[in-house]
């Protein structure tokens, strides 16, 4: 009986990896905190087309890459899309070396966002504070930390005074 040779994993697609990018491009929904939006195809040509001039790529040519109807594109197509990431066209070569370094990278990057979804959700009125703080100047940010490192002394005081234990940033 003879082993097996052991099968190489296939190289990412085309495909898979404008999924991937574009999979590191979604946006936190503002409504949903926690949940992200993918950019649509129509975005997603608006950007590219913006860059490189009308009519560059379409909406329908993007959907078609995503869903891998389009398997083998242009080099021309994917050069297009390639610079609307500011990366190499070789990013598309799954084989490559730098595909694979990229690809890797992008997949760590999403890894670590999906750790951070997958902690307990903050507290509505955290994420209140957090986007209310995000239009303050630097300043007025360094004074929101200051008054909440404050806030919180006074708290503990209250709690020794009272005999309760502190809550933990467990």
């Amino acid at each position: 009986m003879t082993a097996e040779p052991h099968a190489q994993p296939q190289p990412p697609s085309f495909r898979d990896v404008l999924n991937l990018l574009l999979e590191s491009q979604a946006r936190e929904n503002p409504d949903k905190p926690g949940e992200f939006i993918l950019p649509t195809n129509q975005e997603i040509a608006d950007a590219i087309n913006s860059k490189y001039g009308t009519a560059a790529i379409s909406d329908e040519t993007i959907r078609k890459l995503r869903k891998g109807d389009i398997k083998s594109p242009s080099i021309q197509i994917a050069s297009l899309i390639a610079g609307s990431f500011n990366l190499p066209v070789d990013v598309f070569n799954g084989g490559s070396e730098t595909s694979q370094e990229i690809v890797g990278e992008v997949q760590r990057f999403l890894e670590s966002k999906r750790r951070t979804l997958s902690a307990e959700p903050e507290p509505q009125t955290v994420a209140v504070l957090a986007r209310t703080t995000r239009r303050l100047s630097p300043g007025g940010q360094e004074r929101v930390v200051r008054f909440a490192q404050q806030l919180e002394q006074i708290e503990a005081m209250e709690n020794e005074a009272s005999g309760r234990v502190a809550p933990s940033n467990d």
